[in-house]
């Protein structure tokens, strides 16, 4: 079977490798810098608010808050109160400035939402930091929101030993903030973007080279060892192309030599061969007055073409030419087979099954000889009794594939041989090469395929394999 060259995949991890963390680590950077800001923003306002209230506090005497109480409104006390709180509010741009007593009950307040001598519930929420200012220091309250949805801040100084100065003002570092979290997060998407184009031309300088050394690895493995591998890089990859292709001449070189060797043998034997078909047809002519001696000459001419066959396959194994692609009908090439391998007398009854309009993309002589030789085996285990199927059709999964199957009804392969029918010089037979499975598998692979055994649907064997369709082929 086929194995088809997985693309894409290691890129995809290499790219998934270096954003995933880019992307963490961006994101941990932003919250970070973020949550920074916040607390440096509100500890600064804290701050700013506290020194505030300080210096109101240092504007109010303490005996006036102790002279004034509910009901003194039109006291020149409390009018002078209100008008130092006013200008404090305006001079301080603040939202709001308070005055209360140790009991939190108004003494003065900007917003007039208090009345004189009215209890400040709302400040009693910061009771720790109202604490603190009682001891001398002045401090800030956390955020909270107003009653308009907004949030606010609070700084609370000590006025003597009687009473409070209270500074508001809204949170409006929060809109810095929001504006610095849009920059943040517009920051961030510009450097994603910048990390993916950069790891996106790291990772294909990286699985280039892979993919065009996974393809020369391919073709070496369907015994293409014409074509050098091309080293492209001086690191690891560029190491191992330069190993592939010390491989692929090894590979060339021992070919080479086993073609010469077996090229060499069958001369040396098919000469001899010549001279015994000769001495043969001499000794047929010289007994031809002895009958009873002719059956001995016809069996030592059998034996001299048997061995004429074997070097013949020797020397087709040896020499097989590289593909010669052409495009052909395949029930044409099929019916052609058939009539070849079809027995003249008692032989299995012999089918052909073809989708019509099929064509194929294939070198024809070779193709021709691997189903031949397959339908000629089916055609010697079905016997006289049986049947045999020659089958093409267009493959299911794949469009562009033609699957060749070869049917019988004979005994079958046994599970036990399966896996060893394919390789060379292995044989069941008493008289046999063992090269004609090896040269199906051959062509098979050449092919872009690969031939498999199994049981038929007539209960003997099923051979297949497959080629390429041609482009119009229906």
């Amino acid at each position: 079977m086929s194995v088809r060259l997985p693309r894409g995949r290691l890129l995809a991890k290499l790219l998934v490798a270096m954003l995933v963390p880019a992307i963490l680590a961006l994101a941990l950077f932003g919250a970070a810098a973020h949550e920074v800001a916040r607390r440096v923003l509100e500890q600064e306002l804290g701050r700013r608010l506290a020194t505030a209230a300080t210096s109101v506090a240092m504007l109010i005497l303490p005996e006036q808050l102790s002279a004034i109480a509910g009901g003194d409104e039109l006291s020149n006390t409390y009018a002078n109160l209100r008008h130092r709180v006013e200008q404090a509010r305006e001079r301080l741009a603040v939202r709001r400035v308070l005055l209360v007593a140790r009991d939190l009950t108004v003494r003065a307040d900007s917003e007039s939402a208090l009345p004189l001598g009215a209890q400040a519930h709302e400040l009693g929420a910061d009771a720790p930091e109202i604490e603190k200012a009682g001891a001398g220091q002045a401090t800030a309250s956390p955020l909270f929101v107003g009653r308009d949805g907004l949030p606010y801040k609070r700084g609370y100084a000590r006025v003597g030993e009687t009473g409070f100065a209270v500074v508001e003002a809204s949170a409006q570092y929060l809109d810095a903030l929001a504006a610095f979290r849009r920059w943040l997060l517009l920051g961030g998407i510009v450097s994603l973007g910048m990390i993916a184009v950069l790891a996106t031309w790291l990772s294909r300088r990286m699985t280039g080279p892979l993919e065009r050394l996974a393809s020369a690895a391919e073709r070496i493995g369907h015994g293409d060892l014409a074509g050098a591998v091309v080293v492209e890089t001086r690191d690891e990859i560029g190491y191992l192309a330069s190993r592939l292709d010390e491989m692929r001449a090894a590979l060339r070189a021992r070919d080479e030599r086993m073609q010469m060797m077996l090229a060499g043998i069958a001369h040396e034997v098919r000469n001899p061969l010549g001279g015994l078909e000769l001495y043969a047809g001499l000794l047929r002519e010289g007994l031809a007055g002895e009958p009873e001696r002719l059956g001995e000459i016809a069996r030592i001419e059998r034996e001299i073409g048997y061995l004429k066959n074997v070097v013949t396959d020797f020397l087709d194994f040896a020499r097989r030419p590289p593909l010669a692609l052409e495009t052909f009908p395949v029930a044409a090439l099929l019916d052609e087979i058939a009539e070849i391998a079809r027995p003249a007398t008692g032989g299995p009854a012999l089918s052909v099954e073809c989708q019509p309009r099929l064509v194929a993309r294939a070198d024809r002589a070779q193709l021709r000889r691997a189903l031949l030789n397959l339908a000629k085996n089916a055609v010697a285990a079905a016997g006289a009794s049986g049947r045999v199927v020659l089958a093409a059709r267009a493959e299911p999964n794949a469009q562009d594939r033609i699957a060749w199957e070869i049917r019988d009804s004979g005994p079958g392969v046994p599970d036990e041989i399966r896996d060893k029918i394919f390789t060379p010089f292995f044989t069941t037979r008493e008289r046999g090469t063992g090269l004609g499975l090896a040269f199906v598998a051959e062509i098979a692979r050449d092919h872009g395929s690969a031939v498999s055994v199994d049981r038929a649907s007539e209960g003997g064997a099923r051979f297949r394999f497959t080629t390429a369709a041609n482009a119009e082929s229906n």
